[in-house]
């Protein structure tokens, strides 16, 4: 039955995919983040749904859409410099295995491809919200199923990803907390009330799924997102009330397992196995990139068994943070650090050009968040500001996992980078719009606007969209 209900979707989204790029462009976010094929146990897994996506997107922006203006901001230029200078290192890479190294930077290719699609495809308000919808019920809807059984069971179900990149409970921590500020947008937006319902509901859920992965770097990155939403609200003082009275009751209801995992979070560095093989990961990437700090290793460089055996003995004294000797029987380990796995993977130039990446982003959320606010844009204000939330979700959640090349980080960058290119475009469409809607029926018809009297909604389905 899945099977077919899989078929069913691939011809359902060539079809429209084809019509519309930009719906292939949310299908393929969909896809990449859900990997619904992980979900069939027939012939459908051998499909290629994603590439099957892309071509007919592909297709469909060369030959549908009618306007391909190319735009590039610096955010786009930094993103393809760091797609650039990954093959660089994939060139110069130090692995035992180099058919690996090169089969990964394909991969990473891919998500580099999803971004620029975004860029070129999205362009309209409509094809942001179907984006963030397209993530949203990927990510969160996934994350509120589980957290359905995590109640149910008491505490007893552990949450972790089912499919794809994000298969490891930390690492859909990190994509939960990345999501949680999607969803608040799409509650503050819709004004449908029972889809709002239905958001608050997957937001709460969402909530107890990161506490139900049982990742203690999450639950940290799920108490800023609550300090900085907190700090955003204009009811300060009723919720921090509610939040000392409710807490403690909260706190005492969960598993007791889970309150002892969270409680090892300060003595992490002295007793659990776990945060010291961490330790030794870091270590080694930053033995690796000083060696090599123009281009590190190459992808994946640090799980490579002979580099990681050849720093090893160097590792107890290094830093002021001292750490134990790793035992020579001990395999190799991934760095969980979005920033020590871009210093190993590709030296220190490439970590420069990631954090210029992340900082040109924030920096245009800023910005964008306070364009939206004073040009009276209601939606663009908020998503930028949610979406600020999100960069910071990934921020701090991504020190405790190696998602560096995580497909949602590139659809996130997409849509500010749109947001950006098209910032004039967006906002005065919206107030054009909302004049349209305030204005009297008879002066909408004087100015030439047709169907003068009409709500907003109406007004703003008048002319179908050709892209």
């Amino acid at each position: 039955m899945r099977d077919l209900l899989l078929v069913l979707f691939l011809f359902v989204a060539i079809f429209y995919s084809f019509k519309r790029p930009y719906l292939g462009v949310a299908a393929w976010v969909w896809i990449a983040l859900m990997a619904p094929s992980d979900w069939a146990f027939g012939f459908s897994q051998n499909f290629r749904l994603n590439l099957t996506i892309v071509v007919v997107t592909a297709l469909s922006y060369l030959l549908i859409t009618r306007q391909k203006n190319v735009k590039v901001n610096a955010l786009g230029g930094w993103v393809f410099l760091f797609g650039l200078w990954t093959l660089v290192t994939t060139i110069t890479n130090l692995n035992s295995y180099p058919a690996m190294v090169w089969d990964y930077w394909n991969q990473f290719i891919k998500v580099l491809m999803l971004f620029f699609f975004i860029t070129l495809a999205v362009r309209k308000r409509l094809h942001i919200d179907v984006l963030v919808w397209a993530v949203v019920l990927s990510v969160s809807s996934y994350a509120a199923m589980e957290a359905v059984k995590f109640i149910l069971s008491g505490g007893g179900h552990m949450i972790t990803g089912r499919a794809g990149i994000i298969a490891d409970r930390n690492d859909f921590a990190v994509a939960i907390n990345m999501c949680i500020p999607l969803v608040v947008y799409l509650v503050q937006v819709t004004q449908h009330r029972s889809v709002r319902m239905g958001l608050w509901m997957i937001l709460a859920l969402n909530v107890v799924s990161v506490v139900g992965t049982g990742s203690r770097g999450g639950f940290i990155g799920l108490a800023i997102l609550a300090i900085a939403f907190w700090l955003r609200s204009r009811y300060k003082m009723p919720l921090a009330v509610l939040a000392l009275l409710a807490l403690p009751v909260l706190y005492q209801s969960t598993p007791e397992e889970w309150r002892e995992r969270q409680a090892t979070i300060s003595t992490a560095a002295e007793e659990d196995s776990s945060f010291i093989g961490r330790l030794w990961a870091w270590k080694i990437s930053t033995l690796l990139a000083l060696d090599h700090p123009l281009t590190g290793g190459g992808f994946k460089a640090v799980l490579d068994g002979r580099i990681w055996h050849y720093y090893a003995p160097f590792t107890p004294n290094f830093t002021p943070l001292e750490t134990r000797p790793i035992p020579e029987e001990n395999g190799s380990l991934a760095a969980h650090n979005i920033y020590f796995q871009v210093l190993g993977d590709h030296g220190f130039i490439g970590l420069f050009i990631f954090l210029v990446m992340l900082a040109l982003a924030l920096l245009n959320n800023l910005r964008n968040t306070h364009l939206g606010h004073a040009r009276q844009v209601n939606w663009y204000h908020k998503l930028a500001g949610m979406l600020t939330l999100s960069l910071v979700g990934y921020g701090i959640t991504g020190a405790n996992v190696s998602l560096a090349y995580f497909d949602l980080l590139y659809a996130v960058l997409g849509v500010i980078a749109v947001m950006t290119l098209r910032r004039s475009e967006l906002t005065e469409s919206e107030n054009v719009t909302s004049e349209q809607a305030l204005a009297p029926r008879g002066s909408l018809r004087r100015q030439g606007y047709p169907g003068g009297g009409r709500d907003k909604q109406s007004l703003s389905t008048q002319e179908p969209d050709r892209t």
